[in-house]
């Protein structure tokens, strides 16, 4: 793979690279940080099975539209090549792009000031999404189509490998996975019909860069999964990881929320399916797990990881729903 990160920066250096550094994310990508003339940037080669070159224009398309907004942070934007365009094809027909380094750390979610610029960036990113019109095709990944999410974990593959399992998985925990299965496929239609608009999918701590000193979010990063689908899914998904840090009580949510509200609202019907969203991108994330592990990939450490979330998350809902839908509805109506 570093034969190919130095054929991709033939087309955009005349350079030598000073030094290559890997990234600690990227299962769905091969990423690395790269130092030329004393500058970092990021060099991304995609993976075909999830990526294909209609899906690798939106991503540019998007981003490109959100530059030119007045939002408070910076975005990774695509280098031009020498070929002109914003990515190029390798030799081994995989293509690959550079984008702008952003430096900061990733946020704190045990400190208030963090939670309170991740509320306010997801909200303006949210809002911004909201505008974003497209002379192309918009790139639909919908999350609740599960079987739709990699080209190698269709329904019949999804089904065998839960059945079959290549690796140990707690006999509980596989239970509450296949009824949330069913319970995917039985609302999708309820799922579809809520509010649509392009949103990230991935809005992570991982995928953030804080200033260290001020605090202030300084980059939100990966659009890769960025597409249209259901607009309360990218609140559900940021509640889920809230709670990964602190599910004791919903302080920290009423402080994301504070600042996610100034930007956003969602209507009674969306914030009566939070809960089932939350479950469902566990689901969703699994399915991309499952085809990376028909792809060759390694996942063992990734399904279980996710898996263990979606039952935590199952049994805090079962205790906190009513109070988690409460606390939405007073500050999003």
């Amino acid at each position: 793979m570093l034969d190919l990160i130095k054929e991709l920066m033939t087309y955009y250096f005349n350079e030598e690279i000073d030094n290559i550094e890997s990234v600690p994310f990227g299962l769905t990508n091969y990423s690395q940080v790269l130092t030329i003339n004393n500058k970092k940037y990021i060099a991304r080669i995609y993976d075909n099975h999830s990526k294909n070159l209609e899906k690798l224009k939106f991503e540019i398309e998007l981003t490109t539209f959100l530059e030119q907004q007045d939002l408070s942070f910076k975005l990774p934007g695509f280098l031009i090549a020498k070929t002109e365009d914003r990515f190029v094809e390798l030799s081994n027909g995989q293509f690959g792009s550079v984008m702008h380094f952003i430096e900061g750390e990733v946020p704190d979610l045990t400190r208030i000031s963090d939670i309170k610029e991740y509320g306010k960036t997801v909200g303006e990113i949210s809002a911004a999404f909201k505008k974003f019109k497209s002379d192309t095709l918009i790139r639909d990944i919908k999350f609740y189509n599960i079987y739709n999410l990699h080209s190698l974990s269709n329904e019949r593959a999804v089904s065998h490998f839960i059945d079959q399992p290549p690796f140990d998985i707690d006999h509980n925990q596989l239970s509450i996975l296949k009824n949330t299965f069913q319970a995917v496929q039985r609302n999708e239609s309820i799922i579809d019909a809520l509010p649509k608009q392009i949103i990230h999918h991935d809005i992570l701590i991982f995928n953030l860069l804080i200033d260290s000193k001020t605090r202030k979010m300084n980059g939100v990063l990966d659009f890769d999964f960025a597409s249209h689908d259901v607009c309360a899914l990218e609140l559900a998904i940021c509640i889920n990881h809230l709670l990964q840090f602190d599910d004791g009580s919903l302080l920290n949510l009423e402080l994301f929320l504070d600042e996610y509200s100034q930007h956003m609202t969602l209507t009674d019907e969306e914030i009566k399916w939070i809960p089932f969203l939350m479950q469902m991108y566990y689901v969703s994330l699994i399915c991309i797990y499952i085809g990376q592990y028909y792809s060759g990939r390694e996942i063992d450490n990734y399904f279980r990881f996710i898996l263990n979330q979606l039952v935590i998350r199952t049994q805090w809902i079962e205790q906190n729903e009513y109070e988690l839908i409460e606390t939405l509805r007073l500050r999003l109506n």
